[in-house]
């Protein structure tokens, strides 16, 4: 769904008045978050989809960006600060020991001298000191343990959750038989044609040649059939003479021709296909639908943990910090 410029935004967006653009959004949980230190990473990108000659397009793109990325800001610092807050004061030597530990072996990946160790981080991440670079590191580990000790535990798939998944996707992991049936039709007042035909099989020559011969395209494919459980009999829209016929048609087999009242008529079946089944006790289905799952859920869980620290640690309007970013994000880039 397209995420609509807000229309406050447009309300503080005058003609030719200035807009300060780089200031104090606001701050979360006592850090705070300016425009321009937020907007530094994502500026290119900014500027391409600014470009677009579609305006209105292109600022819906953007504000859906800086949005979710606002959002994803938001719950980074959360979900550090309640790891953070988590560490026993008998466990900060413990970190501060893993954190040392940790940046004595990136030195020694990067070079094995702390001059070594910038530059190669300079290079992948510009403008990125060791120190920051280990903190983001840090950052990562707390984050990634608190979530996989308060999420994790509320995805556990049972054995009824993947039989459930199984039989709504049954259709996909039983393929039905598909048949292409191949036809040739020529009106019994055309003698010349019938002979012709007649002629050319007697003669040897495949459905397809004979089908090439009379400017047939694709080879005279008349029709594909999914054949249900109750097999050819239980395709509705075939009358039983058809079914009967189609039956015994056997692969690249000439059948015919038959008369109906004012047609000669040969077929064929050009191909028949039969796709394995995979059984729910197939291992690696199994480990599949359990992922998905499992991804649902703690894609769900995780919203519902992040509302909750917000509720917990956050006082400041998230809303008016996104729309305070958002209105400085259209005057820099977006103003005519």
């Amino acid at each position: 769904m397209t995420q609509k410029l807000p229309e406050t935004i447009d309300a503080q967006l005058p003609v030719n008045q200035k807009w300060p653009v780089d200031s104090l959004v606001g701050q979360v949980n006592g850090k705070p978050l300016y425009a321009s230190e937020f907007l530094k990473t994502r500026e290119d990108r900014i500027i391409t989809i600014a470009a677009s000659p579609n305006r209105v397009q292109a600022r819906d793109e953007v504000v859906r960006m800086i949005s979710d990325a606002f959002d994803q800001y938001v719950n980074n610092l959360l979900i550090i600060s309640e790891a953070e807050a988590m560490i026993p004061k008998e466990g900060q030597e413990g970190v501060l020991a893993w954190l040392k530990d940790l940046q004595e072996k990136e030195i020694a990946n990067r070079g094995g001298s702390r001059a070594d160790a910038q530059r190669s981080i300079e290079e992948e991440f510009p403008g990125t000191t060791i120190e920051e670079f280990m903190n983001r590191q840090k950052n990562q580990a707390l984050a990634g343990d608190l979530l996989n000790r308060r999420i994790r535990p509320r995805t556990i798939v049972s054995w009824r959750d993947v039989e459930r998944l199984y039989d709504v996707n049954s259709a996909t992991y039983n393929p039905l038989p598909t048949i292409r049936i191949g036809r040739i039709a020529v009106m019994k007042s055309d003698q010349a044609q019938v002979d012709k035909i007649k002629a050319e099989f007697a003669a040897g020559k495949s459905f397809s040649q004979v089908a090439t011969d009379l400017g047939i395209a694709d080879g005279a494919f008349w029709r594909e059939i999914v054949i249900p459980v109750g097999g050819i009999d239980a395709v509705p829209d075939l009358v039983d003479e058809v079914k009967t016929r189609i039956k015994g048609l056997a692969l690249n087999k000439v059948d015919g021709p038959t008369e109906s009242k004012t047609q000669f008529i040969w077929m064929t079946l050009i191909s028949s296909q039969q796709e394995p089944a995979r059984s729910i006790f197939n291992t690696a289905l199994q480990l599949q639908l359990r992922r998905q799952i499992e991804n649902q859920r703690y894609g769900i869980e995780q919203q519902h943990y992040f509302a909750m620290l917000r509720t917990r640690w956050v006082a400041s309007d998230l809303e008016s910090m996104k729309l305070r970013l958002l209105s400085i994000v259209m005057t820099r880039y977006f103003r005519q």
